[in-house]
């Protein structure tokens, strides 16, 4: 049995939303919407963007964030505690001193030469016009690396922030990078290894030197001297 005929619609009936393109068989005017709405959907998102920008990331003592020219694109966040064991007889064990380890986090970033503090339409037309901003994207993805490599040579701390949680008193221990064909020759990703810093002990120095504990030292020049009449006379009382 053959299968039947289905006939296709001259005008396709799909309306002109946010984010929908024009399609062919579309009237001018619908077009026209769709087209608009594409842009607009484009501009939205570049805003949602910028403004989760303010939200996750890594932030200095002063709330600003390290890397404003890259994306967060995924946080991971390792907590545990560690217990130790101690081996007893007929293969026995006892577990004791439940202890915190310093949590792992790894910050996922996408730079593609596009600042996140631009509003969409901006960043639209800069992209267009890389000298309008006087900051092309190799400009900005250039900054981006020798930030990220600032920052993970210094002994500063930081916070991993998102909106439900925030991580304090971290320093960033490494990180690596890659760009590929596939994702865009522009398209850099960074990883970023992050490690909590534990500021409890305190170095406290007292003055050690005790002048009775001082070794004695024989040396030097001895000047000869005449002894007195008492101390020849305890000599030879000594003597007799």
């Amino acid at each position: 049995m053959a299968f039947p005929n289905v006939t296709m619609p001259s005008v396709w009936d799909i309306p002109a939303a946010v984010g929908v393109p024009a399609l062919l068989g579309q009237s001018i005017s619908a077009g026209v919407d769709a087209s608009a709405s594409t842009a607009l959907a484009g501009v939205a998102e570049n805003y949602i963007t910028s403004q989760a920008a303010k939200q996750w990331g890594i932030f200095d003592s002063t709330n600003t964030q390290l890397l404003t020219s890259g994306r967060v694109m995924g946080i991971e966040y390792e907590n545990s505690y560690m217990v130790s064991d101690a081996p007893l007889e007929g293969g026995a064990f006892a577990s004791y001193n439940k202890v915190k380890v310093p949590y792992n986090a790894r910050v996922i970033m996408v730079c593609d030469g596009s600042e996140t503090g631009s509003d969409g339409l901006l960043s639209a037309i800069t992209k267009l016009i890389p000298n309008l901003s006087g900051k092309t994207g190799q400009h900005v993805r250039t900054s981006f690396l020798s930030t990220l490599e600032s920052v993970c040579a210094d002994t500063n701390l930081y916070s991993v922030v998102t909106p439900e949680f925030t991580a304090v008193n971290a320093n960033i221990l490494g990180y690596r990078w890659r760009r590929e064909s596939r994702s865009g020759v522009t398209m850099l990703m960074a990883e970023i290894m992050i490690r909590q810093i534990r500021n409890t002990g305190t170095a406290a120095y007292t003055n050690t030197a005790q002048p009775q504990g001082e070794q004695a030292v024989q040396n030097g020049t001895v000047q000869t001297t005449t002894p007195s009449t008492a101390v020849n006379d305890a000599v030879a009382g000594v003597m007799a």
